[in-house]
């Protein structure tokens, strides 16, 4: 069975959708000797030539992608497709990509013998392409209308869809998994005589609410280390120093496996303080909490409040609100049964999202 995924980006380019879709295939490919998987997208690095690689029954291909725009690729030619299409059983996309979804339209015609899977990783109603959706839903319909199945990482998401609901006979829920790499560790300790390190991870957008999480810690006596790069971080940075807590955080551009693992095992505390649902899942989560980390996260209507329980695994409070911010992390640092009762619960947690789960129940669509 040859099967083709169509993601935005794809590893080495950092964030969540790309992880889902490494997590896919590898771990399909690990588990089934009759798959062959193609992974196409974009280029994350501006680039005016395709590129092909192909390692262990996956062909990655990437697409010459010259422009973009706010991370999003401003490319309307996807000249493989066509014949990628032609050459797989299964066709799975990942959703929202415009410019590709714009694309499929063409060949749906193409794909009448082909399986179509779609996996609708976010609703952008309430994130900043919330303007398109005048034009771009009419067209992600006829898309819903063909697909065989449709996947949501989360009871959640499909709820807070006004789109998904017509379609409730074809969605199936598959949670996300952690990559492997992120082996369980032990319960955390509450640290001793030291101050506590918090810890950030992702993409430094908008959306992420990094800047309520630097106001949150103004008056704590924290370490705080954001690891990720965007188009933020000179103002988060510009908002340390106006702050005048230079002293307290630590920013942590391209960090590479090695040193992002060492990042977890090394802290205390995971917050992921997105502000609205263009924060889908946070697989993120999941790699903190497979270390121990108890998790601060926020209450939105997508899969995050879904993978880290507010008061078993960690709190989750309000969006947009530093003060909700400072209250849990004061309560879970000043509290050393309450911190190793949520590290434990952790990675009790975790152990619902590994990918062999996914996997399997991806091969299961893949071939039923």
């Amino acid at each position: 069975m040859k099967i083709l995924n169509i993601v935005k980006y794809y590893d080495p380019c950092q964030g969540g959708m790309e992880s889902v879709v490494k997590n896919i295939v590898e771990g399909i490919v690990a588990i089934s000797d009759a798959t062959d998987f193609t992974v196409y997208s974009n280029n994350h690095l501006r680039n005016y030539r395709k590129e092909t690689n192909q390692l262990n029954r996956i062909t990655v291909t990437k697409e010459a992608t010259p422009l973009y725009l706010k991370s999003q690729p401003l490319n309307l030619r996807y000249p493989s497709l066509k014949k990628l299409i032609k050459d797989h059983n299964v066709i799975h996309h990942h959703y929202p990509f415009p410019t590709m979804e714009f694309t499929l339209l063409r060949y749906l015609k193409k794909m009448d013998d082909k399986k179509f899977i779609i996996t609708w990783h976010a609703n952008i109603k309430n994130s900043r392409w919330s303007w398109i959706e005048k034009v771009y839903n009419p067209m992600i319909k006829k898309l819903l209308d063909r697909a065989d199945s449709i996947v949501v990482t989360s009871p959640q998401l499909f709820e807070a869809s006004d789109i998904l609901k017509k379609y409730r006979e074809k969605v199936t829920v598959i949670p996300l998994s952690f990559d492997p790499k992120y082996s369980l560790s032990d319960c955390k300790k509450y640290p001793e005589n030291r101050c506590f390190k918090l810890l950030f991870v992702g993409k430094l957008r908008k959306y992420k609410g990094v800047e309520y999480l630097i106001k949150a810690i103004e008056t704590l006596n924290v370490k705080l280390t954001v690891v990720g790069n965007g188009e933020e971080q000179a103002n988060l940075e510009e908002l340390v120093d106006r702050l005048k807590i230079r002293d307290k955080v630590c920013f942590i551009a391209n960090a590479n496996d090695e040193k992002l693992a060492q990042e977890y095992l090394s802290s205390d505390l995971f917050i992921l303080p997105s502000i609205n649902e263009a924060e889908a899942f946070g697989v993120v989560q999941l790699e903190a909490m497979a270390n121990g980390l108890p998790v601060i996260n926020t209450r939105l209507d997508s899969g995050v409040p879904f993978v880290s329980l507010h008061d078993y695994s960690g709190i989750t409070v309000e969006p947009e609100n530093s003060a909700a911010l400072q209250l849990a992390i004061e309560k879970i640092i000043n509290d050393k049964l309450l911190y190793e009762f949520f590290s434990a619960n952790a990675l009790e947690r975790v152990k619902l999202f590994s990918r062999e789960k996914m996997s399997e129940a991806y091969l299961r669509l893949y071939t039923n």
